[in-house]
């Protein structure tokens, strides 16, 4: 049976742009009452009044999930206002593009604080609340749920993405283990599986970015289609999906062909490499060609050409220019060669 969002709450984090954003529009949309979570306090009260303009009962609380006090101040304020919760949708997160050799303690720190414990500790602050929204709906068949927007990243490890791809592993990991505790007290725990997300502002998402292997950001999918799939997942209570084809691709080959997605990824890191490679040895070389003047650009064929014209008009006997000797004279691609004389003028 699908599950029925009308006049239910939901608290979104990181609601204030990107994937967070777009699943707040959608639930307003499908009539659910929302709170929602986000650092930014200009831009959530924006999408606040956004969600409002479609109907929807909104509560904008400008939160910093790393505090365990803002935390805890967003949960109870929720409750304050509509009385109960049924679903948390952790979507929150950063992300940091580079090698785990070049990155620092804080990157690492930071990445899992953000992705990881602050998702944790709001399925532990929400968990009490959940369950009785279970007990309430009980007759009606109602379950509420908890649904982390993780990665396809947490299901294989993708290089250059040390510190993110180990967040989501412990998410995803944490998911599964919840999904089995949270039976007894009817709370469906659900995960969403993105692969590479075309970001509102990639620098702003990026704790740094300086890869060692190409991602196509730009021609990534939107975050309007994880949040198609985010909805799909919590009113079809999927446990798990996979969102986008290239994170459906690595789903199923990981399963069926993981030696083929592990050279894939080494491959990745290889053809980046051998391209670094042969741009430091351009550069070392000095290879770029520079233009050179067009007044510049007389050989001496051409100058042997003009003396012959010179002697022709000086009317030297053509005796003295029959044994002239055969010029040879480079053509303008660098390449073909072609032979003349000089032009022989009647008297």
């Amino acid at each position: 049976m699908a599950r029925q969002l009308r006049d239910r709450v939901v608290l979104v984090t990181g609601a204030s742009r990107g994937i967070g954003r777009r699943v707040a529009e959608r639930l307003a949309r499908c009539g659910a009452r929302l709170v929602l979570a986000a650092r930014s306090a200009d831009e959530l009260e924006a999408v606040a009044e956004q969600c409002r303009g479609v109907g929807a009962a909104v509560l904008a609380v400008r939160t910093d999930l790393t505090v365990p006090d803002d935390r805890q101040r967003l949960v109870a304020e929720g409750i304050r206002r509509f009385g109960g919760l049924d679903v948390l949708v952790n979507a929150a997160g950063v992300c940091s593009f580079g090698e785990f050799s070049s990155s620092e303690p804080r990157i690492l720190r930071q990445v899992m604080e953000v992705n990881f414990f602050a998702a944790a500790e709001m399925i532990r602050l929400c968990q009490p609340h959940l369950a009785e929204s279970a007990h309430r709906g009980e007759p009606d068949g109602w379950r509420p749920a908890v649904v982390n927007v993780a990665s396809i990243c947490g299901r294989w490890g993708i290089p250059s993405m040390t510190e993110h791809c180990a967040s989501k592993h412990a998410l995803v990991g944490l998911s599964e283990a919840l999904r089995a505790e949270f039976v007894r007290y009817g709370i469906d725990v659900l995960l969403v599986l993105p692969g590479l997300v075309r970001s509102d502002d990639l620098q702003r998402h990026l704790l740094r970015n300086e890869g060692k292997i190409y991602l196509d950001f730009e021609n990534a999918p939107s975050p309007e289609e994880v949040a198609r799939d985010v909805l799909r997942a919590l009113q079809r209570r999927r446990a798990e999906l996979a969102s986008g084809w290239v994170s459906w691709g690595v789903w199923w080959s990981r399963r069926l062909f993981p030696r083929a997605v592990r050279f894939f990824m080494q491959r990745k890191v290889w053809k980046f490499a051998r391209r670094d490679r042969h741009r430091l040895a351009q550069e070392g070389q000095g290879t770029v060609r520079k233009e050179e003047p067009e007044g510049a650009r007389r050989t001496a064929a051409d100058a042997a050409h003009e003396e012959g014209l010179e002697s022709a008009r000086r009317g030297e006997p053509e005796a003295a220019r029959r044994d002239e000797p055969e010029v040879v004279r480079r053509g303008e691609e660098g390449d073909a060669r072609q032979r003349w004389r000089s032009p022989q003028l009647q008297p």
